[in-house]
């Protein structure tokens, strides 16, 4: 009688548990993005990417026989190639953890001669435990520090000062408490390779490394980086077509911080390092020996620093906000011979000060920025690749007029 009754009670009561499964299990997707639109002009020719969509800093001076600078010209464009559009799954559950999965893309392209072309930027799947994260996909790098980084009207969130970088990762992020978190990465770079070959990652078969701590609260967020990547440029030498296993291992460092108030928010960042041309700033490799000379040669970083800070105003419907940001190649450590494996390798500093303001509407913000960047090229240099001699910086002023809808 007793098994009978417990087994009425299992028949009864079984179709509403699974209907309240039903009912918490539920995926939901969401469609999000923003339609955005710019309009700018430079006094100076530069250099950029994607139709000057991705600005970098001046071009070095070209004077003719008369003793006119060529590159000191007036340029304009209009873009909307920065509209993206992004769909997120969530609401189930896998492994005990809350499930939830991303895809998103713009029209910017993989390089300049694809703007205007549909590109991934985010793909990814995400497992969020109570105090542990694990992510898989591609998605910004840890480098790329998502709650600090430059909210320029600029797009590229002032690359070549700010690390910039998006690739395929496994991820781990361990929360021990609601203001600690620890994480562990292990990424290949893919649409934002060093300088040099393309696939010199790759040729190593080790992932690039990294670790990052941060500490956050009601008012600040701040944190570290550190990590290590390996490129084998070559698996054979260029004249004797010699197998080589010749590689080169660099490290970034990156400290920032964030103070947020109730009418302003300051932040702070700097990163120094080796080769941090795959995070779209200044510097890279070259050859340890001169390559003329010796056929399997070794290689050597380009060491660069960049620091930046921003403020800006908390407001709900007009909002000011100013960037400074300075960064240098500052030599290597023995001596360095070029392959042209570097970004502005013959760049002494560059510096770039940036007021913006925007007004706000509901889903519509209407942005205007003016841009000053002024870059040093060295004229001589010693072994090390340590400027000398530098000539009088060009300066190049962007105004930018931007509107965005998201949605």
């Amino acid at each position: 009688m007793k098994r009978f009754t417990f087994l009425l009670v299992i028949i009864l009561f079984l179709p509403a548990f699974i209907i309240a499964q039903e009912q918490t299990e539920e995926l939901k997707v969401k469609f999000s993005g923003f339609v955005g639109y710019d309009f700018f002009f430079d006094s100076y020719e530069s250099v950029t990417s994607r139709d000057g969509e991705v600005y970098l800093y001046p071009s070095a001076e070209k004077l003719d026989i008369n003793g006119d600078d060529i590159n000191k010209n007036f340029e304009a464009q209009m873009l909307a190639i920065q509209s993206r559009t992004r769909l997120t799954a969530s609401g189930l559950s896998a492994f005990g953890a809350n499930a939830k999965a991303v895809i998103e893309g713009d029209f910017l392209g993989t390089a300049t001669g694809y703007a205007r072309l549909f590109r991934l930027r985010h793909a990814f799947v995400q497992l969020n435990w109570d105090k542990a994260e694990l992510l898989t996909g591609q998605t910004w790098h840890p480098m790329f520090v998502t709650a600090c980084f430059p909210g320029t009207v600029s797009f590229g969130a002032s690359a070549v000062f700010n690390p910039l970088n998006r690739a395929p990762q496994i991820r781990y992020t361990f929360k021990p408490t609601k203001n600690f978190d620890f994480m562990g990465a292990l990424l290949y770079h893919g649409d934002f390779r060093s300088s040099g070959p393309n696939y010199a990652q790759q040729n190593s078969g080790i992932p690039d490394m990294q670790f990052q701590f941060r500490f956050h609260n009601k008012f600040i967020y701040t944190g570290f980086t550190a990590g290590y990547k390996f490129l084998t440029p070559r698996t054979e030498t260029d004249n004797l077509n010699v197998k080589t296993t010749e590689t080169i291992g660099s490290y970034n460092l990156q400290v920032f911080a964030k103070l947020t108030t109730k009418p302003i928010t300051i932040k702070l960042e700097g990163v120094y390092g080796q080769n941090l041309s795959s995070y779209v700033m200044i510097g890279g490799y070259g050859a340890a020996e001169d390559p003329t000379v010796v056929d399997d040669y070794s290689y050597e970083n380009l060491n660069t620093m960049s620091v930046w800070t921003e403020v800006l105003t908390n407001f709900d419907k007009v909002n000011f906000g100013l960037f400074a940001g300075y960064s240098s190649i500052l030599g290597a450590k023995d001596d360095y011979y070029s392959l042209d494996y570097a970004r502005g390798e013959t760049l002494d500093y560059i510096y770039r000060i940036s007021p913006r303001i925007q007004f706000k509407s509901g889903k519509f913000t209407y942005s205007i920025e003016h841009m000053m960047t002024a870059a040093a090229y060295a004229t001589a240099w010693d072994s090390k690749h340590k400027v000398t001699e530098t000539a009088d910086a060009t300066i190049n002023h962007r105004f930018l007029m931007g509107a965005k809808y998201s949605f």
